[in-house]
């Protein structure tokens, strides 16, 4: 297996476990935006542990540090509304898999902006992918 393949298997294990520990906490009455906090400043240590670890700079032109602000706001609107969801009574098991449906909106994007290729195999995979969400949610 690859790196890149190892890494994202790291990434979607972790992102179940956020999404289960968001859930616990909404459940017992976590006020969200302490707990968004609190979650924000441990993501920010982990974030200068990697920096200081790998010795690397803080190196952001003008214009990235511009687009991690449009990213890290557009974080924080998926993680509230989410656990909004979920404090509003939303079930783990419907809200999260709706909200999983994310990655269209992300691989769309990768094709027109990137211009990633499009591939039969892609679009099929795509649309199971979509189609297991779709009945997860149900």
């Amino acid at each position: 297996m690859n790196v890149p393949i190892m890494l994202a298997v790291a990434s979607l294990i972790a992102g179940g476990l956020v999404a289960f520990t968001s859930q616990f906490g909404v459940r017992n009455g976590a006020d969200i935006a302490s707990f968004i906090l609190v979650d924000a400043i441990t993501f920010l240590c982990l974030a200068v542990l990697v920096m200081l670890v790998t010795k690397t700079p803080f190196t952001l032109t003008g214009r990235l540090t511009g687009w991690a602000i449009v990213c890290g706001t557009f974080a924080s609107i998926s993680v509230f509304t989410v656990l909004y969801a979920l404090k509003f009574g939303g079930e783990g098991s419907i809200v999260y898999p709706i909200q999983s449906l994310q990655v269209v909106v992300a691989v769309v994007l990768a094709f027109l902006v990137f211009r990633e290729p499009v591939t039969m195999t892609k679009l099929i995979g795509l649309g199971l992918g979509i189609g297991s969400l779709l009945i997860l949610s149900r």
